[in-house]
């Protein structure tokens, strides 16, 4: 490009807001299983993939990332399994979801297909995205990610793809590679004796399920028969007094059938079928509408109908139907699509006093959940991170592990702390009495002004408002009487842009200790902890 062209692109770069959003794989996970739940609707039989050990080359993150569905005998009821897959395509875009589809004789196959066929489309539209040239939205809408490899065909399509397309470890990938094998034509090509020796069963297995249509099980998100209690009224109730005594049996019959199999719910969905009254509304006007959906995720199995009852009390009184003297509620049904069985542990003879409160702790954080919602009742855990305010990452305690298990509830709970920080990392000093960490972190170091003498130690520092005061008026110079430092903290070279920083511990003469540091790129000063 030409001069003035370089300088228009770099000032409009240097004109844009760039934010750092942090991946939230709890956030992702419960929308996959959620979304396996809602395909439900198109086949009985639909489970999240399935993830092994070792990351697959050409992914990021170990973590679920396609579902997995058996359609066999039910594209008849759709005109065919095009039409299938196309009705499948409209229901995604409506869903505001990009989604690619591959329809074929197994799962190697189908998975193969729907992750590489459509790779360097998806690339061009992002960039097209970028660009600004397509809107999201209309990119979304295009239904043109579907392929489908027709039964007991021998596809040059498969074969035309990469290695990657076999869900292949990295370090096999890399070796296959290093030999200048690059697509599954030119490794079928080789002798299949040779590629056990070298590489391992494992090529030829995924070799076989992906050209030969090997069968795979799928771990299907719900089996066997669902529990659930169904209720429906003569006529429609308006009052919320008669619809909690409804729930309050419905669940009561929900627990026994639970205590029965020895299980615990660990999802309860109620659902409440809203309808017109009949006295106000014309024959040919729609009298049912949309049902008034609850969704619970419990920390651990329950099936205690106090516990459960608590909870949907919670969620309608955060969230209660909007019933009027027309619209009333017509059916009440709690089913629980995902129960686990019950764990029962004794307790330790001298240990009792750190299992005591556990069950209370889990049905504490069960009910915060239900009625302030997932996102605001979280946990801290510790990260090996050098810049302090980045150490510890707050995450929901009601999640789920990658193949959709329940999480331990121990193992939350009674959860053995790492180490000390400053214990385990070198760039902490030897002295630990003199460079312990501040009693308070700040969430946003405020800006100060720091004089420093020939040696480049603090000698008096200065800062528009005192920290934990909401008054502007100004604040007066501190002078420094005793300064300890620096302590050199940088940030991971992973980790984005380099953070340089000088921290210092000072001592004020006002007797407040503060925990400052100087920033190496810009040379600004900020206070981020104060001593106490």
């Amino acid at each position: 490009m030409t001069a003035t062209q370089a300088k228009s692109v770099a000032g409009s770069i240097s004109q844009m807001r760039w934010d750092w959003i942090e991946h939230d794989q709890h956030e992702d996970l419960e929308e996959i299983y959620s979304l396996a739940e809602r395909l439900m609707q198109f086949s009985p039989l639909v489970g999240v993939e399935p993830i092994e050990k070792n990351l697959w080359a050409g992914r990021s993150i170990l973590q679920p990332q396609a579902i997995l569905m058996d359609i066999t005998g039910l594209e008849n009821w759709y005109g065919g399994e095009a039409a299938m897959a196309d009705q499948l395509q409209q229901w995604l875009v409506s869903e505001g979801l990009f989604a690619c589809i591959g329809l074929a004789d197994s799962v190697g196959q189908a998975w193969a297909v729907s992750n590489y066929v459509f790779r360097k489309q998806i690339s061009d539209t992002m960039l097209k995205i970028e660009k600004m040239e397509i809107s999201l939205k209309s990119s979304i809408a295009d239904c043109n990610r579907i392929s489908i490899i027709e039964p007991r065909e021998s596809s040059e399509d498969l074969r035309k793809l990469p290695v990657e397309a076999l869900r292949l470890d990295i370090e096999t990938v890399a070796k296959l590679h290093r030999l200048g094998i690059r697509n599954i034509q030119s490794l079928e090509a080789l002798p299949r004796q040779s590629l056990t020796s070298r590489f391992g069963s494992r090529l030829l297995d995924r070799i076989d399920q992906c050209l030969h249509a090997r069968a795979e099980p799928i771990s299907v998100r719900s089996t066997g028969e669902s529990i659930e209690v169904c209720l429906d009224f003569e006529h429609p109730i308006f009052v919320l007094e008669e619809l909690q005594e409804a729930i309050q049996d419905c669940v009561a019959q929900v627990c026994r059938k639970l205590e029965s199999i020895g299980h615990g719910a660990w999802r309860l969905v109620v659902r409440l079928g809203l309808e017109v009254s009949t006295l106000q509304v014309q024959e040919t006007s729609r009298r049912t509408i949309p049902s008034h959906v609850i969704q619970l995720g419990l920390y651990q199995s329950s099936d205690d109908p106090k516990h459960l009852l608590w909870l949907i009390d919670g969620c309608l009184e955060r969230n209660p139907p909007q019933l009027s003297k027309n619209l009333g509620i017509k059916q009440v049904m709690v089913q629980v699509p995902w129960t686990s069985p019950m764990r029962w542990k004794q307790n330790a003879l001298f240990d009792c006093q750190t299992l005591k409160y556990r069950d209370e702790a889990a049905k504490l954080i069960d009910g915060l959940t239900a009625r302030l919602g997932r996102n605001q009742v979280l946990g801290l855990s510790l990260l090996q991170d050098p810049i302090p305010e980045r150490q510890t990452k707050s995450k929901p305690l009601t999640g789920m592990r990658n193949d959709g298990s329940q999480q331990s509830t121990e193992r939350k709970l009674r959860k053995k702390p790492i180490e000390d920080y400053q214990s385990t990392r070198s760039v902490v000093a030897g002295n630990e009495g003199a460079w312990t960490r501040p009693t308070q972190l700040l969430g946003n170091p405020l800006v100060i002004d720091v004089q420093c003498d020939s040696l480049g130690m603090p000698t008096q520092a200065r800062l528009a408002t005192e920290p934990n005061k909401s008054s502007s008026s100004t604040a007066a110079t501190q002078w420094i009487v005793q300064s300890i430092g620096p302590e050199r903290i940088e940030s991971s070279w992973w980790s984005g842009p380099t953070l340089r920083r000088n921290y210092f511990r000072v001592a004020l003469d006002s007797g407040t200790w503060w925990w400052i540091y100087q920033d190496l790129s810009t040379k600004q000063w900020f206070l981020h902890g104060l001593f106490h």
